[in-house]
């Protein structure tokens, strides 16, 4: 007998499954392009039960999972394939944790695969085995990619070696100024050679972009869970706003306001807006972006925004007209009544 928990699974399978196909959309690249992650999944793994013998189509669905990630769902989907599979095999192992297993799966010769075995090795103590990797890697690589160069310098950092290791970390950081890992080697390098003070200014720095790398890491994994989230991008714009990657932040804010519902235009426009005229001192563009929210629907929010910044480049009766729409929309607002007070009287038409 089925147990409950299979029975409702069975359920939700035949749930998505009906709904991909009320829908119309029985492709599961179409329904992943479209954000629907879980019916993709369902639809790929009823495609492989009809197909078990279809190796590319259970890679696909592996792949899918390991987007997704789903890393033991991907195991047990790739578990009949042989070493075709080992790179997809080796990378999940690795993610859950698993580095002894991981180890025989991982490729010495690809780049990606080559860091995770350094890493991997060293999370095992196996530092002998975890120096040859670094030097595989470097092979794949090349000397002066950033991860290269803060792996040799941790090792050399390791070693009591800070005066070596600090070039290899500098070198990293001006590749790759979020790259934690060398940025924490490089104040460490900084403080043990004598510089004491500018070795403490750069683990300050360190010390505060480490919520904002996590939190980057967070939003990025809700978006592989729920690629079509405004609110995920709009997020994962504020902190690449706060990382000072303002173009990425700006694709984000982008995309979020083409996903964003109702309830969800106005929040995504004013952060948006705040970093055209904040950051790249850009008050055409924002005043633009406001009044493209506002055709999707009046807001006193949007208007009080645009006033404000009408009002701070000295173009005071614009702001007034913007104000005087908003105190329609709320009537009672003394905020907005207080800013209205707070201009300068308007100049009579001549």
């Amino acid at each position: 007998m089925l147990s409950a928990r299979a029975t409702r699974a069975g359920a939700l399978l035949a749930a998505l499954l009906c709904v991909a196909a009320q829908d119309g959309a029985q492709d599961p690249d179409e329904l992943w392009a479209r954000g629907e992650r879980d019916a993709a999944l369902a639809l790929l793994a009823e495609q492989l039960a009809r197909q078990p013998q279809d190796a590319g189509l259970r890679a696909a669905l592996a792949a899918r999972q390991m987007e997704a990630q789903r890393f033991e769902a991907a195991l047990v989907s790739v578990a009949p394939l042989g070493k075709e599979a080992d790179g997809l095999r080796g990378t999940a192992l690795y993610l859950l944790g698993r580095y002894d297993e991981a180890l025989r799966c991982l490729s010495p010769s690809d780049p990606t695969q080559t860091l995770m075995r350094v890493e991997a090795l060293e999370a095992l103590g196996r530092e002998a085995d975890a120096e040859a990797a670094v030097a595989e890697a470097a092979g794949a690589l090349g000397e002066q990619h950033p991860r290269i160069l803060a792996l040799r310098g941790r090792r050399l950092l390791a070693a009591g070696r800070a005066a070596e290791a600090l070039p290899l970390f500098r070198a990293a950081v001006a590749q790759d100024p979020l790259d934690r890992e060398a940025l924490f080697g490089l104040g460490q390098a900084l403080v043990r050679t004598g510089a004491r003070e500018e070795g403490l200014a750069v683990l300050q720095r360190h010390r505060e972009l480490l919520p904002l790398l996590d939190a980057r890491d967070f939003a990025l994994q809700s978006l592989a869970l729920e690629p079509m989230h405004a609110g995920s991008h709009a997020r994962l714009g504020d902190v690449e706003r706060q990382l000072g990657r303002l173009d990425a932040a700006e694709a984000e804010y982008r995309l979020a306001a083409q996903l964003a519902g109702p309830g969800e235009v106005v929040s995504v426009a004013l952060r948006h807006a705040r970093l055209l005229s904040d950051d790249r001192a850009d008050l055409p563009g924002a005043l633009a972006l406001l009044d493209a929210a506002l055709e999707r629907g009046d807001d006193a929010h949007l208007l009080v925004r645009a006033g404000d910044l009408l009002a701070g480049a000295g173009r005071h009766d614009e702001a007034r007209a913007r104000y005087e729409r908003a105190l329609l929309l709320r009537p009672g607002d003394e905020q907005i009544r207080a800013r209205l007070a707070a201009l300068p009287a308007a100049v009579p038409p001549q």
